[in-house]
């Protein structure tokens, strides 16, 4: 675990960056740093430094926005100079170019081809193209669940409203305790019509990862396309598209990845091309084309420094960081009195979000508490009430505290955190 990504840091001197002076730069000497200081606390303590959170502040909602390291805003601050000193070339060409080495170095972060990657602004966005891309019949059905975000959840309900597709929700259990339990579900609800499973990587609300190879090995032979909205997922965990077996994948890379705000990707496999063709990649997938029109360069450049700088680090050490400060909330959480943890507990199930609920307190009086009180993000998931309508829908509220711990989290404020919630349950 300690090893892989660090060994290979100074080779960031080859960062796919030439010639821009921000960028490659920051993250060559960062790497320097990184290994001179060598493993462990000084390393987190290290790269603490490299983040513009407010002092005092514990930021504990990633989830819902990451805080970009300053390589990545100081690169895109440069970029933004450089390509208005000649803003036509370098939108369209010069710096707009290299929008290209973003596209590849994404395919690298999810395990895809560059053939299968377009930049997008967020998930929804790259949800709504997939939706929108299919030729649906009335009648056909979308099989998803009573949890997903309203970001993964609106392009079906458009579809419904306005191309007569119908739309089936699996209502999931409050803990998930073991994935055969979700892929019965599954069996149990899938018809001749249904065309398209949307199931997230990681939901949203309860942190649960859900076991998308499995699902996939329940689709694919049917001709079902499996859509997974993976908002939570790049940046917290090592994300491998091909291994999830997922037709298509859109992210946001402004949550784990540290990435600009309104930065996402999308992931389309190569052999579902034919079946799913979004307007905005009719003209292919590059990062400028006639039918994406013109495109943020600075911020999709940032976005490539935010990639350098996770892999400089090591993706599966990012991963292990957020998962071990997670497992040490848990471990805190799960002595106290009061509080039901929501997350399973199973790492193939779970990742770097935590989430729980107190017996008898309201989430929103402990997540202002936390905040007002302890300097303290958190956030209280929407429930199935926000976002699925229809009188066959069970409304439900988890009352629960959604906790998203980062590299830029450390044990201290972990501990401060379960200490807070203590107090508060006491």
């Amino acid at each position: 675990m300690e090893r892989r990504g660090f060994v290979k840091t100074v080779a960031a001197a080859s960062l796919p960056w030439p010639g821009l002076s921000a960028g490659a730069h920051g993250l060559e000497e960062l790497g320097k740093d990184l290994q001179a200081v060598g493993e462990g606390a000084s390393r987190w303590r290290r790269l603490r430094r490299e983040f513009r959170l407010r002092p005092g502040l514990a930021h504990f909602n990633t989830g819902s926005c990451g805080a970009a390291p300053k390589v990545v805003t100081e690169a895109v601050a440069r970029y933004d100079q450089e390509l208005e000193g000649d803003p036509v070339k370098n939108t369209f060409g010069g710096l707009g170019s290299r929008m290209e080495d973003v596209r590849r170095l994404a395919a690298g972060f999810l395990g895809a081809d560059v053939s299968e990657i377009a930049l997008t602004r967020n998930t929804t966005e790259g949800m709504n193209g997939v939706a929108t891309g299919i030729d649906w019949e009335p009648g056909d059905e979308v099989l998803t669940t009573n949890h997903e975000h309203g970001g993964g959840m609106v392009c079906w309900q458009h579809l419904r409203k306005h191309r007569g597709v119908a739309v089936r929700y699996l209502k999931m259990p409050t803990l998930l305790r073991h994935k055969d339990d979700f892929l019965d579900l599954v069996e149990q609800h899938l018809t001749p019509r249904t065309r398209v499973c949307s199931f997230m990587d990681v939901d949203t609300i309860t942190g649960l990862r859900y076991p998308l190879a499995d699902v996939a090995r329940i689709t694919r032979p049917r001709g079902v396309l499996l859509v997974c909205d993976g908002a939570q997922s790049p940046g917290m965990l090592d994300v491998d598209v091909k291994a999830l077996g997922v037709d298509t994948f859109a992210s946001s890379s402004h949550k784990w990845m540290l990435a600009p705000k309104g930065s996402g990707l999308l992931y389309i496999r190569r052999e579902v091309q034919d079946r799913v063709h979004p307007v905005f990649l009719h003209s292919g997938y590059g990062g400028y084309s006639a039918s994406s029109g013109t495109r943020d360069v600075a911020g999709i450049l940032g976005h490539g420094v935010a990639m350098d700088f996770h892999n400089l680090l090591g993706r599966d050490l990012v991963e292990a960081r957020c998962r071990e400060l997670s497992a040490r909330l848990r471990q805190h959480l799960e002595g106290i009195p009061k509080v039901r943890i929501l997350t399973p507990a199973q790492p193939e199930l779970s990742g770097g979000i935590l989430t729980f609920s107190v017996d008898g307190l309201s989430a929103s009086l402990l997540a202002r508490r936390l905040l007002e009180e302890h300097d303290m993000a958190v956030k209280v998931p929407q429930g199935t009430y926000a976002f699925v309508p229809g009188p066959d829908v069970e409304r439900e509220s988890y009352n629960a505290l959604r906790v998203s711990t980062h590299i830029y989290n450390d044990e201290a404020e972990v501990d401060r955190l379960a200490a807070a919630v203590e107090e508060m349950v006491g």
